[in-house]
């Protein structure tokens, strides 16, 4: 994994997403690439200083940076860093960031689900643009627990070797949804 990509997997920062404010900036990050505060309060009808707020609050845990070459004495532009979220272990944990974990999960594979059941809709309405740049796939296999840990290291190097954040894609890039599970079988019993 590159060295500038940050890796999210206690509580204590996955907490500063579960603000619904604080996931639409990301969104919007996401599509903008860099924003400003009034840039962010207009897109998205809140004031300035809640939205300063937030990004100050996001910047605290990592998810974004401030731009300084975008930047000047009046206004901050900030991006998004490069940030991997992964389900913390929860062994150890106490119930509340137990709670946490399970909130942040739930969210994020609801909104998956989301996203997913769309895709049909999304590419009959748009064959010729989006053919070209859709696919999934499914399967399964046995693994050991050496090589399920093998698998992901390299699903995550695979990841990172083609990502980019907005500003430095290359040209003729689109924004993509990558998702990726590898769990359990359900209802298989251990052996």
């Amino acid at each position: 994994m590159p060295e500038h990509v940050r890796r999210v997997a206690d509580p204590e920062t996955l907490k500063a997403l579960t603000h619904p404010l604080r996931r639409r900036i990301m969104r919007e990050l996401d599509r903008a690439g860099t924003v400003n505060s009034s840039t962010l309060a207009t897109r998205l009808g809140q004031n300035t200083g809640t939205l300063s707020y937030h990004l100050r609050q996001l910047e605290r845990y990592g998810y974004i940076e401030d731009v300084p070459e975008r930047g000047n004495h009046r206004e901050r532009w900030w991006r998004r860093t490069n940030t991997s979220w992964e389900t913390p272990d929860p062994t150890g944990m106490d119930p509340a960031d137990r709670a946490v974990i399970e909130q942040v999960t739930r969210r994020k594979l609801a909104s998956d689900a989301r996203d997913i059941a769309g895709i049909v809709d999304n590419l009959a309405a748009n064959w010729d643009r989006d053919h070209p740049w859709t696919t999934w796939s499914r399967g399964g296999t046995h693994l050991t627990p050496e090589e399920f840990a093998e698998f992901h290291a390299e699903y995550q190097k695979l990841l990172f070797r083609y990502g980019h954040r907005i500003d430095e894609a290359p040209p003729g890039a689109r924004a993509m949804r990558i998702r990726f599970y590898l769990y359990p079988e359900p209802g298989e019993d251990d052996d």
